[in-house]
């Protein structure tokens, strides 16, 4: 380990005046990134509030990032975030989302939670990250891998901190797993397209268990592969090991889990089916809610229980030992045995209380209870299976989300507070105990739909398309990203990106759109006037773990600015025809949003507009509007999905609408 760099306390503690010659002295030689870097970003960032940047502030850049460290850049518009995962180390948050443009596939991000900043990216030309169902993406226990769910069929693995494709695949769905009849209009199309598995790793980092949603040969729940680099596995490879289920003739055909993790003793595997949507019976020809839970014994591949009847919501405690489920009833169960334990729902004694969320704290001593009224909002928290406290709250908690791995309760690390995300997007924390008590409120910051607690105090908000990072110690709203498209805009044409070859990125301007790029070397190309948009986005990714600001780089030889990006054309007629949708040629001028109604719209009656509203779905499109009343429009989309005509639609499908404005080419944009 080398010496140290200079007296970390001094550092952190020290006054504005003496940093300077204390970092001047300072041993860079002996610089750990780990170690030394956290402590240095913070106080040079408390100078920067203080006095602004300063020129040591570029000195030290000059130091710091003379090693190499890549720039990176932390995405402004993309597609919407399927899965995320917490490191074990609680320092880093792994994200899969969809590119704006599906052309271009998706990608796994990772943010470091100090900073609200991304360090690593890797891109694929495939989806990434499933459908936003749970166990789609997951830490390996030593925090050195990252695996995800690509083309929801195979599972992939890439070394964390690391350029590069994927260093390890297992597929082995695709014969075992084709679609029931029931779910496909043509089953025979279907065959052998494979299905989403649920996996996790083994506690030694050794072995993934990958569920098999056929069931598998001799009616197997899954199969155990060893995880080694480099290697492609699929069902025929001789390394993998099938776990035949032999349950009696009450049980069969069992489900699959579709959410697992591997006991810490490496002994079992234990999961559960349960899906919002609810499970296919080919008998009934419809969806079933009632799920199920399971233990698989890793030694011999056989069941160890199962039980039915599991309704969501449903949690396993961390250990695996219990579980909790049960929308009106609260259940108990032994998640060794499957045999039942209690039933907490009558400590409550309350009449038909219904159960929306549990929650269990990392050491599995608590267990959070969100319970859904309008009426009198409560959080129930148990402790070793007694009531311990009720949390009453003036907004109730936010409603259920469409994202799987995420919850609306967060512990904090040793499970002393927790956090509960409200209605309005904001956020309470509360010190828990047979006394509760409310410790502060933090800002509300929309579209968030759950909430994970990281180290170093750091409050983590997760949205299909915002990011929010709070300190749990000040409230302070640290970092705050959105990757929705302002209102009135859609992605512009893949046709006008200067590098076609490349996912584009871009930033509005008043006629249409400019394209940036941004080099790993400290290259941003950008014209001169979206600097101020794209400069806060910008970091250098230190050992691939830390962000370092690109702004106090800014003059050093580490950063370079050029106003048009390599390769940019004049126009798009002469590019390579590709598909694009005629809304994207458009921007909405002036934009209506928010609370939209009749005087609002009246103006623009027969008009042409861009519109995007909710419709079965989310539909963006060019349209007429053809009518307008005191109780809702007509509109006729352009599009092949959208309303008819003759329907009368509410003004609360609205997210916003306005008048068709062609945007000019990028040759105009110069």
């Amino acid at each position: 380990m080398p010496g140290s760099f200079t007296d970390l306390v001094e550092l952190l503690h020290g006054s504005d005046e003496a940093i300077e010659p204390m970092l001047k002295r300072a041993d860079f030689g002996s610089f750990v990134a780990s170690r030394d870097l956290p402590p240095l970003r913070a106080r040079l960032l408390r100078l920067e509030r203080a006095k602004g940047i300063t020129d040591l502030h570029r000195w030290v850049s000059e130091k710091v990032l003379e090693t190499g460290a890549p720039l990176v850049e932390t995405p402004r518009y993309t597609g919407r975030q399927r899965s995320f995962a917490l490191s074990p180390c609680g320092q880093y948050l792994a994200i899969t989302s969809a590119r704006v443009d599906p052309f271009f596939g998706g990608e796994l991000r990772i943010w470091e939670l100090a900073t609200g900043r991304v360090v690593d990216v890797h891109g694929f030309d495939e989806g990434v990250g499933g459908r936003r169902e749970p166990s789609c993406v997951q830490w390996s226990p030593s925090g050195q891998w990252v695996g995800t769910v690509f083309n929801d069929v195979e599972v992939g693995v890439v070394r964390a901190f690391s350029q590069g494709r994927p260093s390890f695949t297992v597929d082995v769905t695709r014969r075992w797993g084709s679609p029931p009849p029931g779910a496909s209009n043509r089953p025979e199309g279907a065959e052998k397209r494979g299905h989403l598995p649920a996996w996790c790793w083994s506690p030694d980092e050794t072995h993934l268990f990958v569920s098999t949603p056929g069931p598998g040969p001799d009616g197997a729940l899954g199969c155990i592969v060893p995880f080694r680099e480099g290697a492609a596995l699929n069902e025929d490879s001789e390394d993998v090991r099938w776990c035949p289920a032999r349950p009696d003739a009450a049980h069969a055909p069992l489900k699959p889990h579709t959410w697992i993790r591997w006991s810490q003793d490496g002994s079992r595997v234990y999961g559960y089916r349960c899906s919002r949507m609810g499970d296919w019976d080919d008998k009934a020809n419809e969806y079933t809610r009632i799920g199920s839970a399971s233990a698989i014994d890793t030694g011999n591949g056989a069941l160890r229980f199962h039980t039915g009847g599991v309704t969501l919501p449903v949690a396993f405690s961390p250990d695996g030992s219990r579980l909790a489920h049960g929308s009106e009833r609260l259940e108990l169960i032994d998640g060794h045995t499957g045999q039942h334990i209690a039933t907490l729902s009558q400590q409550i004694a309350e009449k038909d209380p219904t159960f929306s969320e549990f929650v269990w704290s990392p050491d599995g001593r608590r267990l959070a209870v969100i319970m859904d009224d309008y009426s009198r909002p409560r959080v129930c928290v148990f402790e070793e299976e007694k009531l311990l406290c009720r949390l009453e709250f003036e907004v109730s908690p936010a409603t259920p989300g469409t994202l799987e791995d995420i919850r609306r309760w967060a512990w904090s690390p040793d499970g002393s507070m927790g956090a509960c995300l409200t209605r309005d997007g904001g956020v309470e924390l509360w010190a828990i105990g047979p006394a509760p008590r409310r410790i502060r409120r933090l800002a509300g910051v929309g579209g968030l739909e759950g909430l994970v607690w990281g180290a170093d105090d750091t409050l983590v908000g997760m949205g299909l398309s915002t990011l929010a990072f709070w300190s749990t110690t000040s409230g302070e709203l640290r970092a705050h990203a959105s990757f929705d498209l302002e209102a009135g805009r859609v992605p512009p044409p893949a046709s006008w990106y200067p590098s076609p070859e490349e996912p584009g990125r871009f930033l509005p301007t008043e006629r249409g759109w400019a394209f940036t790029r941004v080099d790993p070397d400290g290259t941003v190309f950008c014209p001169p006037e979206q600097r101020e948009q794209l400069e806060p986005r910008l970091m250098f990714s230190v050992s691939g773990r830390y962000a370092w600001p690109w702004r106090w780089a800014v003059g050093t030889r580490h950063t370079r600015f050029e106003e048009r990006a390599p390769g940019a054309a004049k126009g798009a007629s002469g590019k390579e025809a590709r598909y694009t949708h005629p809304h994207s040629l458009y921007r909405a001028h002036p934009v209506l949003t928010g609370d939209i109604r009749r005087d609002s719209l009246a103006p623009y009656v027969g008009q042409r507009v861009l519109v995007y509203m909710g419709y079965h779905g989310e539909v963006t499109d060019l349209a007429t509007l053809l009518a307008v009343t005191k109780k809702g429009f007509r509109i006729r989309t352009e599009g092949y999905v959208g309303p008819p005509p003759e329907e009368l639609l509410p003004f609360s499908l609205l997210y916003w609408i306005g008048p068709a404005v062609p945007l000019e080419e990028p040759e105009h944009l110069d």
